[in-house]
């Protein structure tokens, strides 16, 4: 396989061309599906890009860069140039080929709703960055040929190892709402069935998928951005407690929800809620099991913060609700009655 990044109409493509043909199973915009194919390309596209045919313009990038017409191509956001990679996973002499790019700021937990996105790009530009365009493109190039349910198998690799490649660079969220995954395969020779977590191969995969979205990720300096308190707090079932807290001033609805953002909008409380959220689950657990020095931890940060300890009788995003529903209470509004 040769890699290579050329341009088309100012716009930087990322391609791959592979010594011969090879099977193909992929969610791509041209030619995805199951195929054979010749190539493989991501292309940038604006961030704010927007068309009812976008198989066609991948179309017509394909046939202004001469690849080969049965190319698979994808599209992203991020800037190619700079994020475009390969990466190479091993397991017991198995040796797994992965192409990717990654951007993030439509990232988002599986099963929920992307909401907070002017929120993320406000940010992100108080902070000087530029580069918020998001997709994760990965395709994975197998060694050996694959049966059709082994391709279907490697997405199992794929997938994991994408959202391990994001659960160390900090981040809560399993992908982008835009994700694209290709797995490659010759199409000769003996052919694997099983391509799980366990096996050789599927482990090769996901240790060249975690390497190649994590450079990707690295090289743009991608980190977290926390997450509002009262939209992280009432997607956890907490909002109605607060609110409640913040009516006990005698304001309306209106006037008890502005009340309490600006109450949690202190950046330390902010940060506590962030930190408290990713680590409740595993503190409780470990308490439970009878290690409490995880609870602990969060603790000592709930004091710093509040000026109280959470109540060792509940969990830890019980005792936090229990704590700011008490700091509300007791604070002084600066909203007008």
């Amino acid at each position: 396989m040769k890699t290579e990044i050329r341009e088309f109409e100012g716009q930087p493509v990322g391609i791959a061309v592979f010594d011969s043909p090879m099977e193909c199973l992929s969610s791509a915009i041209l030619n995805g599906g199951r195929t054979r194919a010749s190539a493989f390309f991501i292309m940038q596209v604006p961030k704010d890009y927007m068309t009812d045919d976008p198989g066609a313009h991948a179309a017509r990038v394909r046939d202004g860069l001469g690849l080969p017409e049965d190319s698979v191509g994808m599209m992203t956001a991020a800037e190619v140039d700079y994020v475009f990679n390969t990466a190479a996973g091993e397991r017991d002499g198995v040796r797994v080929e992965a192409v990717a790019t990654a951007g993030l700021s439509n990232h988002v937990v599986a099963g929920e709703v992307l909401d907070n996105w002017p929120y993320r790009h406000e940010l992100s530009l108080a902070r000087g960055r530029r580069m918020l365009g998001g997709t994760i493109n990965v395709a994975m190039i197998s060694p050996s040929p694959l049966t059709e349910e082994a391709m279907v198998n490697m997405f199992i690799p794929l997938v994991e190892g994408k959202t391990v490649a994001l659960n160390h660079a900090g981040y809560y969220e399993t992908g982008t709402t835009s994700d694209s995954m290709a797995v490659f395969c010759p199409s000769e020779g003996e052919k694997v069935r099983y391509c799980g977590t366990g096996s050789s191969i599927g482990i090769a995969a996901a240790r060249a998928v975690r390497k190649a979205v994590g450079y990707a990720l690295v090289k743009r300096l991608e980190h977290p951005v926390p997450e509002p308190p009262m939209d992280l707090l009432g997607r956890l079932g907490y909002r109605e407690e607060l609110m409640a807290a913040a009516r006990s001033h005698g304001r309306d609805e209106a006037q008890a929800e502005g009340y309490l953002r600006e109450y949690l909008s202190d950046p330390d409380i902010t940060a506590l809620v962030d930190l408290a959220f990713f680590t409740s689950f595993r503190a409780d657990s470990m308490a439970a099991d009878g290690h409490a020095g995880a609870r602990e931890l969060v603790d000592t940060m709930a004091l710093s913060v509040l000026g109280s300890r959470l109540d060792p009788a509940l969990g830890v995003m019980d005792g936090l609700v229990s704590l700011l529903c008490k700091g509300i209470w007791m604070a002084e509004p600066s909203l007008p009655r």
